[in-house]
């Protein structure tokens, strides 16, 4: 009794009446015979969310590609492969410092670079191992060896080093590169510090050159 009479109570207290019923066959029939414009829209989000899934899933796939289609998509790109012989190769054209040797090349396995990296990956060992050796002889007071490193690194910067245009694309390659190994640097004021920092060591003050040496190392 207490149950039905609590029922009683929560039914007088419903501000909406309740509702004729409508027999089932009648409403499927009311609803197909709209037109489509009229036909509520209950499944356009899930269709939506179905088409966006698919596009993601297009794009995933044409990432997993090979490197062909991402070269078509982002420039003259190359494997590993490739980038390795252009680093072999330059090597024939740049010199390292007495005792300096090229490192193993190493590169993420089924990744792409950009046409030249290679070469540009050594130019700037190059630059490296030749920093080094200049603060190496300043440290031990070799005017000789001083004047070698910085005469290599001057030709170097002037012969192996381009500076990207000004709003260049991060993956930017001159138009006409040119036939020595390169490295393009961007136009943001790196290069300049560089050749301040040169122009410091010569001058006697190697800070720059020795910080620059051990975090390029």
């Amino acid at each position: 009794m207490r149950n039905d009479s609590s029922l009683a109570h929560l039914r007088r207290l419903n501000p909406v009446p309740e509702t004729a019923p409508v027999d089932d066959a009648e409403l499927f029939e009311r609803i197909t015979s709209l037109t489509p414009d009229e036909r509520p829209a209950t499944r356009r989000p899930t269709r939506r969310r179905v088409a966006l899934v698919a596009v993601a899933l297009i794009v995933m796939a044409l990432l997993a590609t090979t490197a062909f289609a991402v070269a078509n998509w982002f420039g003259d790109v190359v494997e590993p492969a490739v980038t390795k012989q252009e680093y072999e190769a330059a090597q024939a054209d740049l010199t390292l410092p007495p005792g300096a040797t090229w490192p193993s090349f190493r590169i993420v396995p089924n990744s792409v670079t950009s046409r030249g990296a290679g070469g540009g990956y050594a130019v700037l060992i190059a630059m490296n191992r030749w920093e080094c050796y200049w603060v190496g002889a300043i440290r031990r007071d070799d005017e000789q060896a001083q004047q070698l490193a910085h005469a290599t690194l001057t030709g170097l910067l002037q012969n192996n080093v381009l500076e990207a245009p000004r709003g260049a694309p991060e993956n930017y390659a001159p138009p006409n590169p040119p036939s020595v190994p390169y490295a393009v640097f961007a136009h943001d004021g790196g290069l300049d510090y560089i050749r301040g920092m040169y122009r410091d060591a010569a001058a006697g003050d190697a800070k720059n050159l020795a910080q620059s040496c051990k975090a390029n190392s």
